[in-house]
């Protein structure tokens, strides 16, 4: 039960942490962090309910870990053990960075009425922090030397890749869920440039996730044992993993070369209505594919890799 709990806990902290790096990143990279931005794609209510969350999230999850290290059940979790946890272990050092973390979130929230550039940095950098913290429970805070150090930057440079592309899928979201009256291009606009904008950095997260992932590959399962994979669950996990990710390449390629120049044309006539919901569509399919992701990785965190077999 506690492994089903933890699964569960961490994926919504993968998804949950994710957002909250990627949101106040995009506000700032495709919308320049200003007011203008700010009408469109308001941050102060998300970015507080994520912070909250992912403060409730990560203390169940340290609960749930310490009791499963215990050999206890949830119900039974040792106040002493987990005292123990949280004073001398990187878990506990991660969760007390985290929680600051999030706390510099909330103060940053606060303060985007007042100056929203300077409050969006200081959202995005807390938030970079946050996420970092989730790769010392996983397996790329299990390599010594040189090799684990590569190893961890490989898999915080994934964590970041990921969140920024979760967050910018978010982002058009917002942009595109509201019901767009003919004539109205304001945000039809804002949307099309922010998706133009996009292109150059979706190029840059999808080329880190793959180096950052083939990197991963090689500690986790090592180059004699792909051909393997379909035996084991962590190898069909995976799998499945690359096959989403796959698909996810898919349909950005299609946002960029197919529906972003349907939305700059329906713009130049003056009805973006039907391109805004073709890319609602495509984007509802990517952020899903991108949820489901974020559970087989959430999953394959509590499996042992094939190279420790």
């Amino acid at each position: 039960m506690s492994d089903v709990a933890l699964i569960w806990v961490r994926w919504a902290l993968y998804v949950d942490l994710g957002l909250l790096f990627g949101l106040p990143l995009f506000a700032l990279y495709a919308l320049g962090g200003g007011r203008a931005g700010q009408r469109h794609l308001p941050l102060a209510v998300p970015l507080i309910g994520l912070a909250v969350l992912g403060l409730i999230l990560s203390a169940v999850g340290f609960v749930i870990q310490g009791a499963a290290m215990a050999g206890v059940p949830l119900t039974r979790a040792d106040m002493s053990i987990l005292s123990d946890l949280l004073g001398t272990t990187a878990l506990g050092l991660a969760l007390k960075i985290r929680v600051l973390a999030h706390l510099v979130v909330l103060i940053g929230s606060a303060l985007l009425g007042r100056w929203p550039r300077a409050a969006t940095v200081v959202a995005t950098l807390a938030g970079a922090v946050a996420l970092a913290t989730l790769a010392w429970g996983g397996h790329g805070a299990a390599g010594e030397g040189n090799a684990g150090w590569l190893q961890l930057a490989a898999d915080l440079i994934h964590l970041f890749a990921a969140g920024a592309w979760v967050g910018a899928i978010a982002a058009f979201l917002i942009l595109a869920l509201p019901p767009i009256a003919f004539g109205d291009m304001e945000r039809p606009t804002l949307a099309e440039r922010a998706l133009r904008g996009f292109a150059g950095v979706g190029t840059l997260i999808v080329a880190l996730l793959i180096l950052t992932g083939a990197i991963n590959g090689f500690f986790l399962v090592g180059p004699n044992r792909v051909a393997a994979l379909g035996q084991s669950t962590y190898g069909l996990l995976l799998i499945a993993k690359l096959l989403l990710f796959a698909a996810m390449l898919a349909l950005a390629g299609l946002n960029r070369f197919r529906l972003t120049p349907a939305l700059g044309l329906a713009i130049e006539q003056n009805d973006a209505p039907r391109a805004m919901a073709l890319l609602r569509r495509s984007l509802f399919v990517e952020g899903s594919l991108a949820i489901v992701i974020f559970a087989l990785v959430a999953w394959l965190g509590t499996l042992s890799p094939p190279v420790s077999a």
